[in-house]
Order: C-alpha cells, then sequence, then structure tokens
C-alpha cells in the first residue's frame, strides 16, 4: 500500500512539469506549401483562327465513253498518276474507220454531182438570153445546184461526225491525275450507258473548303476594304493546315475564293483554300482543321495553359505576389498559341503566374514560390 501512494504522489508530481513543457503530442507549425510559377511574358505571336476543314479535288471526273465497242485496250494502271492527254483506253476503231471511209465517198460523189449541176446551170444562163431556154428550165437548173449543193454540206458534216466518233475510240485523261478503279478489261463491251470507265482526280493542287461566322468574314473584309480606301495594303491571310495526326503540314496555302451564298441554317460561308500537293499527301475528302494566320506575329502577353483554371466567374490564374502571398486574377483570353493562352486583359507582364502546386493554395495564402523546373531546397526558405 505504501508503494502505491508513493507511484500516485510521483505521477502527479511529473504531471504539471510534462503539461508546462508542452507534451510530446503538440504537432509543429507546416511550413508554407511549395508552388512553381511562370513570369507572364510577351513573344510574337500570329493571329489565328482555326477551323474544321475538308479537303477536295479541283477536278474529279468520271470517265464515261461516248461511242460503244469492245475495249482493245487499256493503258493506265490503278493508282497511278496519268498525265494530260494521255491514252486511258481504245475503243475498236474498225467499224468507225469504216464509217468515216464511207463517209467520205459519199462526200466525193456530193462534191462531183455539184459540179456537174453548177456546169449545166452556167450553160443555161449562156443559152438564155437568145430564146433557147425557157424560164422553167432555168428554175430547174438552178434547184438542181441548189440541191447538189446542200448534198455536200449534209456529206462534209456526215464526215466530220464519223471522225468525232473515230477520235472518241481513243479516250484520253483531260487533265494529270491520280486513277481510280477500273471494273473493265480488255474485250468488254462498253457503250454511253455503261457507267463510269474510270474516276480521275486532280491532286495538286488540292482545295480545302472550312466555314466561317458571317460577322467574323464581314468583319475581316469591312477591315481590308477600309484599308484599300486609304491606299493601304489589305491584310494578307495565310492558311495552313494541321492534319488528323497532329502534324503541321510543311506547304502554306492561299486563300481562293469566298462562296456567293451564306447557309441560311448556320449563318455561315464556305471560303476555299488552295494548298500545293506535291507529294500526294492530301486526298478528297480529307478532314483536317486549317489555321488562318492574319497578317505578322506581334508581340502578345502568353501564360501557360496549365495555369488556367475556370469556375462560374470564368477563367482565373493564381499569381505569387512580392509578399509571397497568392492572389487571384480573373483574366480574358485569346487564341491558343502551343501550350499557351494568349491574354487580352487580366494580366501584366512579369506577374509570376503558378503553374505547378495549383491545387495546394487559395487566395490570401502564403507559398514558397520558385520557377518552374527548380525545387525549393527547404520548406521554410523565403518566397523568391
Amino acid at each position: 500500500m505504501a508503494s502505491r501512494f508513493y507511484l500516485c504522489a510521483l505521477l502527479c508530481a511529473i504531471a504539471p512539469i510534462l503539461v508546462a513543457c508542452g507534451g510530446p503530442g503538440e504537432p509543429p507549425t507546416p511550413p508554407p506549401p511549395a508552388v512553381e510559377y511562370k513570369a507572364a511574358s510577351a513573344e510574337p505571336v500570329a493571329t489565328r483562327f482555326e477551323f474544321v476543314a475538308r479537303s477536295r479535288a479541283r477536278e474529279d471526273a468520271e470517265i464515261r465513253a461516248q461511242i460503244s465497242g469492245t475495249i482493245v485496250e487499256r493503258s493506265f494502271a490503278e493508282g497511278e498518276e496519268v498525265q494530260e492527254g494521255q491514252l486511258l483506253f481504245r475503243i475498236d476503231p474498225r467499224s468507225y474507220q469504216a464509217a468515216l471511209n464511207t463517209a467520205k465517198a459519199e462526200l466525193s460523189n456530193a462534191r462531183s454531182s455539184l459540179q456537174v449541176a453548177e456546169r449545166n446551170l452556167a450553160r443555161g444562163i449562156e443559152l438564155e438570153p437568145d430564146g433557147f431556154i425557157s424560164a422553167s428550165e432555168m428554175d430547174q437548173l438552178r434547184g438542181n445546184r441548189d440541191s447538189a449543193s446542200a448534198a455536200v454540206e449534209a456529206a462534209e458534216a456526215a464526215v466530220e461526225r464519223a471522225e468525232i466518233d473515230l477520235g472518241f475510240t481513243e479516250i484520253e485523261a483531260p487533265f494529270t491525275g491520280r486513277a481510280g478503279r477500273s471494273q473493265l478489261s480488255i474485250g468488254d463491251l462498253v457503250g454511253p450507258n455503261s457507267g463510269t470507265l474510270v474516276t480521275l482526280v486532280q491532286q495538286d493542287p488540292m482545295l480545302i473548303d472550312f466555314d466561317v461566322d458571317e460577322q467574323a468574314l464581314a468583319g475581316r473584309l469591312q477591315e481590308n476594304q477600309a484599308r484599300a480606301a486609304q491606299g493601304l495594303e489589305p491584310v494578307p491571310f495565310t492558311p495552313r493546315l494541321q492534319l488528323i495526326t497532329g502534324d503541321l503540314y510543311p506547304h502554306s496555302g492561299s486563300i481562293d475564293y469566298a462562296n456567293n451564298r451564306i447557309n441560311a441554317g448556320t449563318g455561315t460561308i464556305t471560303v476555299t483554300a488552295s494548298f500545293p500537293n506535291p507529294e500526294g499527301t492530301l486526298v478528297p475528302g480529307q478532314f483536317s482543321r486549317i489555321l488562318v494566320q492574319r497578317g505578322e506575329p506581334e508581340m502578345r502577353l502568353l501564360i501557360p495553359q496549365a495555369a488556367v483554371l475556370e469556375d462560374m466567374q470564368g477563367r482565373y490564374v493564381y499569381i505569387v505576389g512580392e509578399d509571397g502571398v497568392v492572389q487571384r486574377k480573373n483574366v480574358t483570353l485569346g487564341q491558343r498559341d502551343g501550350v499557351n493562352w494568349v491574354v487580352e486583359a487580366g494580366l501584366e507582364a512579369d506577374m509570376r503566374v503558378i503553374v505547378n502546386g495549383i491545387q495546394k493554395v487559395r487566395p490570401g495564402m502564403a507559398v514558397t514560390a520558385s520557377p518552374v523546373g527548380t525545387t525549393p531546397q527547404t520548406g521554410n526558405e523565403s518566397a523568391s
């Protein structure tokens, strides 16, 4: 009993000492959270407009037969590029050559008949003043001459038609392009109702169609009209293509024309750009994104996309002040430039925008800040 009494007394004496010293269970004060920032800076940026686009060929032809006959030659391979004027198909020309020979013979007969009629008319004209030929006979001679002349014209037209038909036996490429698939073989009978023999698509240049907002286009056109009225050069618009793979097409294009009608349902107008396509990278029907650059690059304020947040009030960023305290800045953003946003309003150059560690901070909180790519050495370093 005595030992228990002494143990309780000892514990009662030690307890106030432990409380006064701050017991081992009290946690230390945490250091300020570490964040990384990037200073907003002005860099040359080209004003760009981005649209969904689709490619199409300037020339896209369905090659058909104009006459009936049997295919005796096909002088191209499917999928290869053919040159303007190159022979594609040859239809058996023998019957058409024979028809041409017949037409030429009929033309020769018609010309001989005309010569006879003209000589008879000339004799009648010599005899008419002396009364050796009647007026009715003269009318008959003139009629024979006119009929023979008309027969010559009809025979000449028949020869021309036969020459045209004979020319149709050789089907040539109307322009340089890539040949598509053909279901026909040598020996097949074709005619005007046989459908498409082969399709031919011009690949260079390639046209790119994209829809532009009516108001946006009107503003740009009015701007250029105002510059023209002042004697200034219009602001150039240079289109570039971003392929579906994300790669940038290596060749720049040019604005070809804008459609003369506005789509009443969407309020947009279709604009067509032309792009060189020497390697055949672009094919008709291909989707891509077109980036239209307006004028030359200008100095614009940029911040990383990763720094931008959004809530009911709009887009905003957190910045670190000189005192190391976090502040919220509502921003108005323009176009994207790579991994950055163009800032239209809300920030000034050199403001330190938090990029990493955003989820750990709130406005009014003190932080330990360091530039992107560096790591603070200790948690109690002063904000730089």
